[in-house]
C-alpha cells in the first residue's frame, strides 16, 4: 500500500508521475527559491533515541478512499466523508463537474478514550478546505453548473449556505475572526478569480490575468495575511498579500514562481494534505506550509524568510507542534521533525514509527497527537504522546 492511497490519487501522481522529478532549485533572482543541496545529511544519527511516541487506539471509521478529514481548530471534532469518492471534475471545479452522488459524512468528536459519533449527516456534498469552531466547510456541484458553499455545525448537523448565487464558488477555507475566502468563476468560464469576505464588509475580488486561475487560499493564524496559488497552463505560482483593508489585499498581492512543468492534479496535491489550520498553523510568523510539486516533499514559507524551509526528503503531511517541530509522515513511517532557523539549512528528524499515518492536533493535552492510520476504506484511530527515551 502506498501512501498516495491514503491521500487519494492526487498525492499518488505526485510522488510517482514520470514527467517529475526530484530535484533541488537553486537561487534566481526576482523568483521564489528553495535551498541549494548541501553535503549535511537529511536526518539525526539513527541510533539516536532522544524521544519516542507512545500511542493507543481509540477507534475507526469509514472513509471514501480519496478526502482528507476535516478537523475543528481545537482537534476535539472530526469530519470524516465515505461513500464513492468525488470525481476529479468535481474536485478541480471544473466545467465538466457533475453534481455528486448523496454520501455520508460522520461527525465525531474526540474523547481521551473513545471516538464519539456526534451525527451522520447526508447530502451531495464534498468536503471543503476549511472549519471553525462553528462546524466545518462543504461545497455542492449543481446541475445548473453553479458551485455553493456552506458550513455544517458540529453540533446539529445541519448546513448553512455562505455563498450561494450564480457563480461557481469553490475552494474555500475559512479563519476564526469569520473571514472568508474562495475562488469563484462564471458558469461559462474556466479560470477563478480570489475572493474575500471579512465580517460586517462586502466582499472582495482579485481577478483572474492572462486565463491563470486563484485557487486553494490560505489564511495565515495572524489574521492578516492571505496566501493563494495561481495556477496556469503548466505553471503554479504562490501568491501572497495582507487582509488590512481591500486596496492592500488587491494591488498588493506578490507572486512567486514555484514550478513551469505541473499540472491541474498536481498542483491540487499542493495542498489537499495540509487543510484547515496545518496549511497555516499558529506559532512564529505568518507562514504556508505545502508540498512542492518538484522537490517532493513539504516546504514552509513565509513571506518574513528569504527561503523556503524544506521538510526531511519524502514527507508530504505534517502537523506543526510549535513553530519548528512538528509530527510528519512519509509513505513508510511517521517523523518527529524539527525544521532549520533557515531555508539554507537541512532539517532535523527522528523516525518514530514504521507505519502509514496522517498527523493531526487531537484537542487532548495528555495525547494532544491524532493518528489516522489507513486500511481497507476505513481511518483507524490512534491517540499519541511524545516521551523522552529516558
Amino acid at each position: 500500500m502506498t501512501f498516495g492511497k491514503v491521500v487519494g490519487a492526487v498525492l499518488l501522481a505526485a510522488m510517482t508521475s514520470g514527467c517529475v522529478v526530484t530535484r533541488e532549485v537553486g537561487r534566481t533572482p526576482g523568483r521564489f527559491i528553495t535551498p541549494e543541496r548541501s553535503e549535511q545529511k537529511d536526518s539525526l544519527d539513527p541510533n539516536d533515541v532522544s524521544a519516542e511516541m507512545t500511542w493507543r487506539r481509540i477507534g475507526e471509521v469509514d472513509y471514501d478512499d480519496f478526502s482528507i478529514p476535516l478537523s475543528s481548530p481545537d482537534g476535539r471534532f472530526l469530519a470524516v466523508r465515505s461513500g464513492a469518492p468525488p470525481t476529479w471534475p468535481a474536485v478541480l471545479a471544473e466545467p465538466a463537474a457533475r453534481p455528486s452522488s448523496v454520501v455520508r459524512i460522520e461527525i465525531l468528536r474526540i474523547t481521551p478514550d473513545a471516538v464519539e459519533r456526534v451525527r451522520t449527516v447526508r447530502g451531495p456534498w464534498l468536503l471543503g478546505r476549511g472549519a471553525d469552531a462553528n462546524g466545518f466547510l462543504i461545497e455542492e456541484q449543481r446541475r445548473d453548473g453553479t458551485r455553493r458553499i456552506g458550513r455544517v455545525s458540529w453540533s446539529d448537523g445541519e448546513p448553512t449556505w455562505l455563498v450561494d448565487d450564480e457563480f461557481v464558488n469553490a475552494f474555500a477555507t475559512n479563519g476564526p475572526d469569520g473571514t472568508l475566502a474562495w475562488s469563484r468563476r462564471r458558469v461559462e468560464d474556466s479560470s477563478f478569480d480570489l475572493m474575500v469576505r471579512r465580517p460586517d464588509e462586502p466582499d472582495w475580488r482579485l481577478e483572474r490575468r492572462f486565463e491563470r486561475s486563484w485557487i486553494d487560499p490560505v489564511l495565515a493564524d495572524d489574521g492578516r495575511t492571505i496566501f493563494a496559488l495561481r495556477r496556469g497552463d503548466g505553471t503554479v505560482e504562490l501568491g501572497w498579500s495582507r487582509l488590512t483593508d481591500e486596496d492592500r489585499f488587491r494591488d498588493g498581492m506578490i507572486t512567486h514562481p514555484i514550478s513551469i512543468r505541473t499540472n491541474e492534479r498536481l498542483v491540487h496535491a499542493m495542498l489537499s494534505p495540509q487543510i484547515g489550520i496545518e496549511a497555516s498553523p499558529p506559532g512564529g510568523p505568518p507562514r504556508i506550509i505545502f508540498l512542492h510539486p518538484d522537490l517532493q516533499r513539504l516546504v514552509e514559507w513565509s513571506p518574513e524568510r528569504d527561503l523556503a524551509r524544506p521538510f526531511p526528503e519524502g514527507v508530504i503531511v505534517a502537523s506543526m507542534l510549535d513553530e519548528n517541530r512538528g509530527i510528519a509522515a512519509t509513505d513508510d513511517g511517521v517523523l518527529l521533525v524539527e525544521l532549520a532557523p533557515s531555508g539554507g539549512l537541512l532539517p532535523a528528524r527522528i523516525r518514530l514509527a514504521e507505519t502509514l499515518a496522517i498527523p493531526r492536533r487531537s484537542g487532548i493535552e495528555t495525547d494532544p497527537i491524532l493518528l489516522l492510520r489507513p486500511g481497507s476504506g476505513r481511518f483507524e484511530m490512534l491517540l499519541a504522546r511524545l516521551r523522552d527515551a529516558d
